[in-house]
């Protein structure tokens, strides 16, 4: 059984979550995410446990049990492919347009007669 554990200090090291885990092991996965530009751990991790019987009782003992000052959110891991999309925030839009409009170069010319271009801020 895949677990989600979320709200997960970020100073909580890898070996005491595993510590957290351990009178249900064996763990088949374990799996702790860090950010892509600072390499820090995020906050949630995945544990994949050897059957749903522990998969459920780490669940009972661990959801809301605080560690490293936080209390755990530990629940059944969902699968992402059969969620829905993620909505947009574009308002007013139909989703089915988005991304099939053509780009638009409404940049102005310049002297040279090339567009200008714009820089980053």
């Amino acid at each position: 059984m895949k677990l989600f554990v979320g709200n997960l200090s970020y100073d909580v090291s890898e070996d005491e979550l595993r510590e957290a885990f351990a009178e249900f092991e064996p763990l088949l996965e374990f799996y702790r995410p860090h950010d892509r530009e600072t390499g820090k751990p995020r906050g949630f991790a995945f544990v994949t446990l050897a059957d749903q019987e522990k998969g459920e009782a780490a669940i009972a003992a661990l959801n809301n049990k605080r560690l490293g000052g936080r209390e755990l959110k530990v629940n059944e891991a969902e699968d992402r492919r059969n969620r829905p999309p993620a909505r947009s925030n574009h308002s007013g839009d139909d989703e089915a347009t988005l991304g099939n409009l053509p780009r638009i170069d409404d940049r102005p010319m310049g002297k040279d007669g090339q567009k200008v271009r714009y820089k980053s801020i």
